[in-house]
Order: structure tokens, then sequence, then C-alpha cells
């Protein structure tokens, strides 16, 4: 530094007196500007204190502004992580299924495929960004191939597309007619309402993952609650599978999902009101890359009929 302005000085001595040439027309070195007094060293943004805006900004935990690259590591926005690819040796090592390491499991994918690579997570900006969290991890795209953009969430959809899902069977007392045509209830007496067959594919929980390019993604799906339509324009909606009724009960209310008819069926199309339940699915997700959230579940129906009459009071004279 000292150089350059002591030959800024000796280049305005060197001046003629009856030419003047302003050393902010180019007589300053690069770099540096006129201030009206000597060349002093231009302002670079982040001078004042101030941090340098990037185009990164790494959300978990948050820093921002952060840099995109540091100490070799360059910063991944769908990883929400810094990465460095391993060196060709020691990705071998990682390499299953003969290598010294592969017990470890950072290897996920094809054998034949993809790459290990560190990662470190930024631990926030007191007195300047510093490493926290590390790791390893493979991705299925080696240094140099174009990256695999993985969209979790959509990853997900996949998954829930490919899980199997069954409507629930209708267990009711009185019986259906489909199991006992000459069944028929009461007005004014309990009927009780179950899932008879609720198991993983009609109540859960199911959970599959799936791995694309170095992101697992989790889906786990599960019966929220049944919603009863009961013919009657009433509906009744319950947060269990139900209790399953048994004659040795007697005529008592079910304890957890039951419904009372006050007019017969009479007027029903086959005289039976016809009973829907709605099992209402939700589905939530995760990513190895700490994203998350919820998908759009099945609503899955099946519909039973039950007879509703009255009890007739015969008087004697």
């Amino acid at each position: 530094m000292l150089s350059w302005v002591v030959s800024g000085v000796l280049a305005a001595t060197l001046q003629t007196t009856d030419e003047h040439v302003d050393p902010a027309m180019g007589d300053c070195p690069p770099a540096t500007y006129f201030d009206g007094a000597g060349c002093v060293p231009e302002e670079t943004p982040g001078d004042d204190g101030d941090p340098v805006l990037t185009e990164c900004t790494q959300q978990d935990p948050f820093v921002f502004p952060a840099p995109c690259e540091k100490d070799g590591y360059e910063y991944v926005a769908t990883l929400d992580r810094f990465l460095r690819p391993m060196s060709a040796d020691k990705n071998e090592l990682y390499r299953p299924p003969d290598g010294a390491l592969s017990h470890l499991g950072y290897w996920t994918g094809d054998p034949s495929e993809g790459w290990i690579y560190e990662w470190r997570k930024l631990a926030g900006v007191a007195g300047g960004v510093h490493w926290g969290d590390y790791g390893y991890i493979w991705l299925a795209d080696a240094p140099g191939e174009p990256p695999v953009v993985v969209d979790p969430e959509a990853v997900a959809q996949g998954v829930l597309e490919g899980m199997t899902f069954e409507a629930p069977e209708l267990g009711l007392a009185p019986r259906p007619l489909e199991e006992a045509p000459g069944s028929i209830g009461l007005v004014g007496a309990p009927v009780w309402m179950w899932v008879a067959n609720a198991g993983p594919t009609t109540w859960g929980p199911v959970e599959e993952s799936r791995t694309v390019g170095g992101v697992t993604v989790t889906v786990v799906a599960e019966v929220e609650s049944v919603t009863w339509d009961m013919g009657d324009g009433r509906r009744v909606r319950c947060g269990s599978a139900g209790e399953v009724y048994t004659p040795r009960l007697g005529v008592r209310a079910s304890p957890s999902c039951g419904h009372v008819y006050t007019q017969t069926s009479g007027d029903q199309p086959d005289t039976a009101y016809a009973v829907t339940a709605t099992a209402n699915w939700t589905a939530t997700w995760s990513a190895s890359t700490g994203a998350a959230g919820t998908l759009e579940s099945p609503r899955l129906a099946a519909t039973a009929h039950v007879r509703i009459g009255e009890r007739q009071v015969i008087e004697t004279g």
C-alpha cells in the first residue's frame, strides 16, 4: 500500500505548474480513487461491517446471508447443506460390498453409481460464519455429472400413489341386509357401527420410503377418522374403528361409535337406510434433508343397508 501512495504523490509532484491533472482522471493506481487529498482504496461491499449479500440462505439452522462456497464446500439448496465430494481413493472405501467402511451404511444406492460427499452446516454468524454439524451422504450424481434435482414432495406423492388402500367393510348392529336379509332394528334403539376389516390397508398405519438422488423420503398414512352417513340426513364422525357388537352386550349404546334412528326406513328405497362409511386418511411425509409436509389423502367408502321399524303396541280388551 505504501508504494502506490508514494508513487501517487510523486506523480502529482512532477506535474508542471501551468498544467494540473486531477489524479481522479486516471493517475491513481487500479482499485483506488482520488478523495481530494490523495489516492485511497476503493470501498468494497462489507467494508462498513454489513454482511455481503449472496444468493444463498441456509434454512436449518437459519443463516442469512450465507456464503455459497466455503472451505471447498458448495451450498446445495435442495439438500440445505454444504457439500464436498470425497477423494476418489476415500470414496472407494465406502463403496459396497468390499469397502472396508461399507458397514457404516453411507452408500445407500447402486454400488456402481454415485459418490460419497462430505456435508456440513453453518452454525451461525456471530463473529462470522463457522461450521457446525457435519457428516457423509451418498448422492446418485458423481462429481462433474449434472446434479440430480430432487423434489421431496413429488417423491412423496409417488410413494403415496404406490401404496395399497382398501375401503372399509361395515360392521353394523342391527346386521346389514347384505348379511341378513331379514334383519331389522327399531326406532329409538342404539345402532352400533365399526370397521369390520380394520388392518394396515384399511386403517393403517402404512409406512414406506424411497431414496432418490441421495434424498430419502418417508411417507406415513393412516386413518384419522371415519364419517358415517346414516341415510337419515345425519352423519356421525368416529375417531376409532369402533367396538364390535355381540349379543351378550344387550341393548346399550356403543361406547365409541353409535347412532339412534328416530324414524323408520319405510319411506326409503327398498325400505332400508343406505349407510355409507368413508375412511378419512391422512398422509405425512418427511425427507432426510429435514423437509416435511402433508399430502392429499385418499377417501375410500363403502355402503350397506339397514332396515329400521318400530315396536307396535297392541291393546287387548
